[in-house]
């Protein structure tokens, strides 16, 4: 399986990113029998977009074509991008890329739903709820 992690650096021992959009990095890594191979890191050209971070880095997760993605948090628009790319998206857990990643493989991530996590919990500037 294929996963994306947000991330503060580029590497297994970078920490999690809590936030998704605006994530300095991604770690993409293949998961196989438990091992990490082809450890991938990409710096987010999202990280100062005025808008749309979320979404725009969700497209980087497609093109990837990663299966699942580990945040702390994924607003709703880029959530959306997720789920119609059929990815699916755990809650990190403070701590290492790495880390994340066992607890993932040893099925104890929960799962992010768009209901579970609430709206506008994103740090974007979407036009959603604006008036």
């Amino acid at each position: 399986m294929k996963v994306a992690i947000a991330s503060t650096g580029e590497g297994l021992d970078s920490q999690a990113s809590p936030v998704f959009g605006r994530c300095s990095h991604l770690v993409v890594v293949d998961v196989v029998d438990g091992d990490f191979k082809n450890v991938k890191a990409i710096p987010n050209p999202s990280v100062n977009a005025s808008g749309g971070a979320g979404i725009q880095t969700a497209r980087i997760v497609g093109d990837e074509k990663a299966e699942a993605v580990i945040s702390g948090s994924v607003g709703p628009n880029a959530f959306e991008v997720l789920n119609q790319l059929g990815i699916k998206a755990y809650k990190m857990v403070p701590g290492t890329v790495e880390e994340n990643l066992n607890l993932l493989t040893q099925g104890k991530l929960e799962g992010l739903t768009l209901a579970a996590r609430g709206r506008g919990m994103g740090r974007g500037g979407g036009q959603r709820g604006r008036r």
